[in-house]
């Protein structure tokens, strides 16, 4: 038997955890897993949230513990490091957003739709810094007045456009190498279109024309590793912080 057969990874043993505190694993599983928790006080947290679940579903007001937070944190961030991407079609709107187009768009819907026209089959010339789509900006506010709101690790966005009637928004926003949006639910729609550089989201590698929907209800945390990345966003209804619950399903989902 080779030394390292007896030792499990955190992306591994977060795989684990669950049947471990339902009783179904194996001995030597269990011994694994459990000689792994003797030196991982991340996956002991995260251990002690799960055992924590059953009260937490059961609709008792019982917090998870600080440390089991920022454990579950840790753990995604070290999961989706060393999980394998899927490459991301560039030019197929998807269906749930093709659905909204196919009714009566609101106004950042359809200029979304139209810069992806233009970046995803290459159709044209695209204006730094931002990387927009030439012929785009014309239909944009003057870029005075554009006001940009700093984020953490040099993330920054602008609203570029806003219904509040009905309450969609366009939003250009730039993230570096490095940045990673803590996980989070989507109260509303959101739609991406990647302008330039590369977004990691949901196991996929999303590159320059990839759009990807998330319908309401749906929760994610995209991450920045390869290079640093332009997107147009159109969003609606806003966010809320996800779940201890909703993060553990996020960590244990298929990346």
């Amino acid at each position: 038997m080779r030394t390292r057969d007896l030792f499990v990874t955190c992306r591994e043993a977060s795989t684990l955890l669950s049947e471990l505190v339902d009783g179904n694993l194996s001995i030597w599983q269990a011994f694994l897993v459990r000689c792994h928790l003797l030196f991982c006080p991340d996956c002991r947290a995260v251990l002690a949230t799960l055992r924590a679940l059953p009260r937490l579903a059961g609709g008792l007001e019982v917090p998870a513990p600080r440390e089991a937070e920022a454990a579950l944190d840790g753990a995604l961030a070290r999961i989706s490091q060393h999980g394998t991407l899927r490459p991301w079609p560039a030019t197929p709107v998807p269906a749930e957003a093709q659905a909204l187009l196919e009714g009566q768009p609101d106004l950042p819907l359809a200029i979304l739709a139209a810069a992806h026209q233009t970046v995803a089959r290459n159709r044209g010339p695209v204006q730094d810094p931002y990387h927009l789509p030439e012929g785009l900006r014309g239909l944009l506010p003057p870029e005075h007045q554009w006001h940009w709101v700093e984020g953490p690790k040099g993330k920054r966005r602008t609203v570029l456009l806003e219904d509040p009637s009905q309450g969609q928004k366009l939003i250009l926003a730039y993230s570096p190498v490095g940045a990673r949006a803590r996980a989070h639910r989507h109260l509303g729609s959101e739609s991406i279109l990647i302008l330039a550089g590369t977004m990691n989201d949901q196991g996929l590698a999303l590159t320059p024309g990839a759009w990807i929907h998330h319908p309401a209800g749906s929760v994610h945390a995209p991450e920045i590793r390869e290079e640093a990345c332009w997107c147009l966003i159109r969003e609606e209804g806003g966010i809320a912080a996800a779940t201890t619950i909703e993060r553990l399903k996020l960590m244990r989902s298929p990346r």
